[in-house]
């Protein structure tokens, strides 16, 4: 069996608790895309109307297609998870927002070092979609937040912003991160910080 795909027995305990979904973020209509992080598959459900993230990052096919059903839609309506199953699957061969898999594949050591090499403008682009405006301004963006405790460089990984005028990396603390999502951008933000 592939290491991607959906296993007959009992899911391995999960990065994300399926249960409880993003604050204003339950019930869109969105597909399931996937990332790599340090060889490890990463599903979340992704909103391509409003550019936005409708789930923690989740590392069981399984999972993600419980998450999905129970917390999003598709514009036919809701569906089971046999069907969230099947785009999930889906997900690890082809993605709708990138082209090539290199621009959806991270490693630890390569995010640290500042250089997310060809998946570097897609960083940038997942940052933006899974965070929200921390002061309640913006209504699209205005789920949970992360709490993450600070990082090593002292940097917080839910501070770090995209920067409005250049695309790069910011540290105003007017954004936060949703569910998991510092995963993947803490060892960002650490190398912004110390660059």
């Amino acid at each position: 069996m592939a290491d991607n795909a959906i296993p007959d027995t009992t899911p391995r305990e999960s990065l994300a608790d399926p249960a409880p979904g993003l604050t204003g973020r339950i019930g869109v209509v969105g597909g399931i895309e996937s990332l790599t992080l340090d060889g490890r598959r990463l599903w979340f459900g992704f909103d391509f109307t409003s550019d936005q993230v409708l789930s923690p990052l989740i590392d069981d096919a399984r999972t993600m297609a419980r998450y999905a059903a129970r917390h999003m839609r598709q514009r036919t309506g809701a569906h089971d998870e046999s069907y969230w199953a099947r785009l999930a699957q889906a997900a690890v061969e082809n993605s709708d927002l990138v082209r090539y898999d290199e621009q959806r594949t991270f490693t630890t050591q390569s995010l640290e070092a500042g250089d997310a090499g060809p998946a570097h403008g897609h960083l940038l682009y997942l940052l933006d979609a899974a965070t929200e405006n921390a002061a309640g301004g913006d209504p699209v963006h205005n789920g949970t937040g992360s709490q993450e405790p600070a990082t090593r460089s002292g940097l917080r990984p839910d501070q770090v912003t995209p920067d409005d005028e250049d695309g790069e990396l910011g540290t105003t603390p007017a954004r936060t991160t949703v569910g998991n999502w510092s995963l993947l951008f803490a060892p960002y933000a650490r190398s912004a910080q110390t660059a």
